[in-house]
């Protein structure tokens, strides 16, 4: 597996979308959600996209990471992980102090993001979050 800087195509998107169950979406919104992403990756194994995630958000104080997606047959090997590294590793280069970056995981995913770093926001919400460049001043 390799991990590629760049967002999904609309097909390959769609492709893992569908993989995953979850509900399909217009393709015009795919390609502008992509096209607006500030930084992503996609998991290529045998020169297809089996996975992806994408870094989306203010570009300053707020980030979120979102459509973080691995095809069923290639989960539970480590490429959600690497993912999710390889996003937050781009946020952490970013030079701006207290900066939260925020995800909100599908259901039984939060161990998966605190593992991470990412840390629940509220006991009656499934929002989680992290610091990056955190200081006092």
């Amino acid at each position: 597996m390799t991990l590629a800087e760049r967002a999904p195509t609309v097909d390959e998107y769609a492709a893992l979308v569908a993989s995953v169950g979850f509900r399909a979406r217009d393709r015009d919104a795919i390609a502008r959600a992509m096209a607006n992403s500030y930084h992503a990756v996609c998991a290529v194994v045998d020169g297809v996209v089996v996975g992806c995630g994408r870094v989306i958000g203010d570009g300053g104080l707020h980030y979120y990471l979102t459509d973080v997606l691995v095809h069923p047959d290639h989960q539970r090997k480590g490429i959600g992980t690497e993912i999710v590294a390889a996003l937050t590793s781009w946020i952490e280069a970013l030079p701006y102090k207290n900066t939260v970056v925020g995800v909100m995981p599908t259901r039984g995913q939060a161990d998966f993001y605190a593992r991470h770093g990412y840390r629940i926001q509220q006991a009656d919400s499934p929002a989680m979050a992290r610091w990056i460049n955190r200081s006092d001043d």
